[in-house]
């Protein structure tokens, strides 16, 4: 069965993909120039991070207690180091006069001490500009065997919850002003969780909304807002205890500033905020669904980066991000095991071939 959901998973990823190429060659007159080119970008990062589950103070009290729940926690450190290698491929070419980009990017994470946690993402996208003002890109991802964490069934404890999951997104974007863009998203996803957690599979759509502003040359601002509805295979099964399905609003605000580095290079610094609020939408009295009955969740994070050219192929990064969540439900006695905070410290290293 765990075979099935994955090949139907990567069948909606394939239908989105091929779906979105047809949207985009049909607006396009089926001329491709013999003008291409072939860009490969290679990049490392190195990440630390605190909290790599975003477990609550009360549940990492937990971690080493030998009175809590057996099998409740599926790793053996709540912090780590992470090494992910990733590489992207983007062809680019000329559709009607106009360029098209078609792209691959895969990325790789590794961590250290808690190998279930290990894992990778493929991507695929494809952009296709109709003039310097406007193009239109469509992009598919797959994610398989994602570790979630070891969460509780009624009839088998705590086990291990992995899911696969796909993304398709279409992007519009236009150049309003000189100094000002504004991009559309339509956003789908879902995860598909292993047969003991099929309540848990989810489906989602996102829609967003950003504008860009670049007055000049040094600084570039940005905004954006989202919004998510997420209906979970539980919310309709009376024989689920769980309904995770969940409404969300998600507002972005960010800044960037390219500055003179060592020897004259290139050297940027970028800071953004974050603050999403989720309405999870279940009505199910159960006590697996406790957790989510009437209750909201108010999630904030901030982040700072920097980065400095070695090279004209080469650079180097240094990414900080915090992240804290905060909860109200009716259910007061778990709130405690809701609620969390995180850090990750980012070394990022780049080449363009």
């Amino acid at each position: 069965m765990i075979y099935r959901k994955q090949h139907k998973c990567i069948s909606d990823l394939i239908r989105f993909a091929f779906l979105a190429l047809i949207l985009i060659i049909i607006t396009s007159a089926p001329v491709i120039t013999e003008a291409h080119s072939i860009d490969y970008s290679l990049s490392f990062k190195t990440i630390y991070n605190d909290n790599i589950l975003n477990y609550s103070d009360a549940d990492l009290d937990q971690m080493d207690d030998p009175s809590a729940p057996p099998n409740k926690f599926g790793i053996p450190s709540k912090d780590d180091y992470i090494f992910s290698p990733e590489l992207e491929i983007i062809y680019k070419t000329r559709l009607a006069g106009h360029s098209a980009h078609f792209g691959l990017k895969g990325t790789y994470y590794y961590y250290k001490k808690n190998d279930i946690k290990r894992y990778y993402k493929v991507k695929l996208f494809i952009r296709r500009y109709f003039n310097r003002n406007v193009y239109i890109q469509s992009s598919a991802s797959y994610l398989p065997d994602y570790y979630y964490r070891n969460s509780y069934s009624s009839t088998e404890g705590y086990q291990e919850a992995m899911f696969d999951k796909i993304t398709g997104d279409i992007k519009l974007s236009v150049k309003l002003l000189k100094k000002i863009r504004s991009n559309l998203y339509y956003i789908y996803s879902r995860k598909d969780f292993i047969p003991l957690f099929d309540e848990r599979d989810i489906t989602s759509h996102d829609f967003k909304v950003e504008t860009i502003c670049r007055p000049n040359r040094l600084w570039k601002g940005w905004g954006s807002y989202t919004f998510r509805t997420a209906a979970s295979a539980g919310a309709d099964d009376s024989d689920y205890q769980r309904d995770t399905s969940y409404d969300s609003f998600l507002f972005t605000l960010g800044s960037r500033y390219y500055l003179t580095g060592l020897k004259g290079l290139g050297f940027e610094i970028a800071g953004r905020v974050n603050y999403k609020i989720v309405y999870f939408q279940t009505e199910k009295i159960t006590s697996e669904d406790r957790y989510r009955l009437g209750r909201q969740d108010n999630r904030s994070s901030f982040n700072l980066s920097a980065e400095h050219e070695i090279t004209s192929k080469l650079d180097i990064g240094f990414n900080f991000n915090r992240i804290v969540k905060k909860t109200d439900l009716p259910a007061e006695d778990l709130k405690e095991f809701l609620e969390y905070s995180s850090n990750s410290f980012y070394f990022v290293l780049g080449y363009v071939f």
